[in-house]
């Protein structure tokens, strides 16, 4: 089993194409459905291998075609769309082989967009919506649990259980302080659905949380790099309405991301050095919701940027009524 980010992003080339090295895992989802984050940054990752050398990717966008199963290994096939002397494009199809028959499942198809090193004309950066509390100055988010609300009793055993099911996998693979000007501190991600936040007077759209990040573990390459900044902006996303609204999980029928657009605005992040991350949904409706996730280094300057469409589907009893 994979122990580092750098494992869990690793690939291996088998007749053409990458293969990861582990089985993905679980994360936001009691179900045996992989994270997400997973099939992006694999696809990534592969089409960073493929890339020529002095090319860095500044954009990759695609969508979640089906779910992406814990039992089985995923399979990336990136194809060559554009070859100049400044941009390479490469079309990334992540699959996954059922071992008994044989027959694959498309579960994602990404573009993935490399550019060459150019001279800045302007150069300037934007903010976060507001003003967060330095990484030296905030808790891990284990810590905020433990002596928040174990400590306190303002949790249950089943509700900790809960917590720890869902989002355990990042406390082995990454750093994080969270931010106590954000809501996702406050109400643990929305878990404690009743907490009254700093924001409530808020509208939706001027909701926010925030945290700070890093890789526990080395990453030796670039491609290292993006693919994990990759895995980790993807994570919240899907469900950030729901904390921001005092709703978790079970309140939703269906609650997963469709479709995603990652940008990256430094040519070579280092997501293993502390980074502020900080989450705002910009949309509610018609089943879907739409919420970006932007990331900053410890200079202020603006390196990523996710945004994602997700479905929000009313639970099937309260839809009949």
């Amino acid at each position: 089993m994979a122990t580092t980010l750098a494992e869990h992003v690793s690939l291996d080339k088998v007749d053409g194409h990458y293969v990861s090295r582990y089985l993905p895992q679980r994360m936001g989802n009691a179900a045996p459905i992989a994270y997400g984050g997973y099939a992006i940054s694999l696809a990534i990752h592969a089409a960073c291998k493929t890339a020529p050398a002095g090319f860095h990717l500044y954009s990759a966008m695609g969508n979640y075609l089906q779910p992406v199963s814990t039992e089985i290994k995923l399979i990336c096939m990136p194809v060559q769309l554009r070859l100049t002397r400044n941009f390479v494009t490469y079309r990334v199809a992540v699959e996954q082989e059922h071992p008994s028959t044989g027959q694959r499942r498309l579960c994602m198809e990404l573009l993935a967009d490399f550019h060459k090193d150019e001279p800045s004309l302007l150069t300037h950066s934007a903010h976060p919506t507001r003003t967060y509390s330095h990484w030296k100055d905030c808790k891990t988010f284990e810590s905020i649990v433990e002596d928040d609300w174990v400590k306190t009793g303002k949790i249950s055993e089943g509700e900790l259980k809960a917590l720890t099911t869902l989002f355990g996998l990042k406390r082995d693979l990454f750093e994080n302080r969270a931010c106590p000007e954000g809501i996702a501190a406050q109400n643990l991600m929305g878990l404690v659905k009743k907490a009254q936040t700093s924001q409530d007077g808020l509208l939706p759209t001027e909701k926010s949380s925030a945290d700070w990040i890093r890789v526990k573990h080395p990453l030796p390459t670039e491609g290292e790099q993006v693919a994990s900044l990759a895995w980790i902006m993807d994570g919240m996303i899907s469900f950030l309405p729901l904390s921001h609204n005092h709703l978790f999980f079970d309140d939703a029928g269906a609650c997963s991301s469709l479709d995603f657009a990652l940008r990256f605005f430094s040519p070579r992040p280092t997501i293993d050095e502390w980074h502020l991350r900080e989450l705002i949904n910009h949309r509610a409706g018609h089943g879907r919701t739409y919420s970006e996730s932007r990331l900053w280094d410890e200079q202020g300057n603006l390196i990523a940027s996710m945004t994602q469409q997700s479905i929000l589907r009313v639970p099937a009893k309260a839809a009949k009524i």
